[in-house]
């Protein structure tokens, strides 16, 4: 009975989230339209206003849109992929996409650096597992990193052989961080190898996953 209704709710909590990823891209296309209205009367205003004070007000709210406008897109990029799946894709691009929502995690934009690296190549996982890994581990970084201390997250491509693409984690040493052991386990279970060193007061994680041959989606 138990597992029945285990399964039951399972089921709708899938069914809750398919529903939230439908709505995601027309709400992008209203958020979008909304923005270009802001956009578009923010540069007449700064055309019109007088040098000085009201040009740098103009400029912060136009700084605060785009904020927005990440953190929105970044939001809604991750709610149109609710079911667990195994694919294609290349980290940087992952950070890329990730890296509006990590920020908003953390006390001040300072504390967390990301690189994703040009032209990655592609590995083969389950993405969901690793974008909520990060998230968690930015959840926690934001809680323990000290005032000054940065999350740093790059990624790159290392020759082989074995050809890997690379996630690096970098953070104080003298902090500890319990949710890089999920990161561990998703890239050891995905066949890749992990490998951590401690140099100049930080911790260096890197995370080595296999070069796929199939082309991102």
């Amino acid at each position: 009975m138990a597992e029945d209704e285990g399964a039951a709710v399972a089921r709708r909590q899938a069914a809750r989230l398919a529903t939230m990823a439908g709505l995601a891209r027309p709400v992008q296309h209203e958020i979008n339209n909304l923005l270009t209205v802001i956009f578009a009367n923010l540069e007449m205003l700064k055309r019109t206003a007088a040098e000085g004070a009201p040009q740098r007000q103009l400029d912060r709210v136009g700084e605060a849109a785009r904020r927005f406008e990440a953190s929105s897109r970044g939001f809604l990029s991750l709610s149109r992929r609710p079911v667990p799946g195994v694919s294609a894709f290349a980290l940087g691009e992952l950070l890329a996409a990730l890296r509006p929502l990590l920020v908003v995690l953390l006390p001040a934009p300072a504390m967390l650096a990301v690189e994703p690296g040009a032209e990655g190549w592609p590995v083969l996982m389950d993405r969901a597992l690793l974008d909520e890994a990060l998230i968690v581990l930015a959840r926690e970084a934001g809680e323990a990193l000290p005032r000054g201390g940065v999350l740093s997250l790059s990624s790159s491509n290392r020759p082989g052989p074995p050809e890997v693409a690379e996630l690096a984690v970098r953070w104080p040493a003298e902090v500890d961080l319990p949710a890089t052991g999920a990161l561990r386990d998703i890239v050891r279970n995905a066949g890749g190898r992990v490998e951590e060193e401690a140099a100049d007061g930080a911790v260096l994680l890197r995370l080595g996953l296999p070069r796929s041959a199939a082309v991102p989606e």
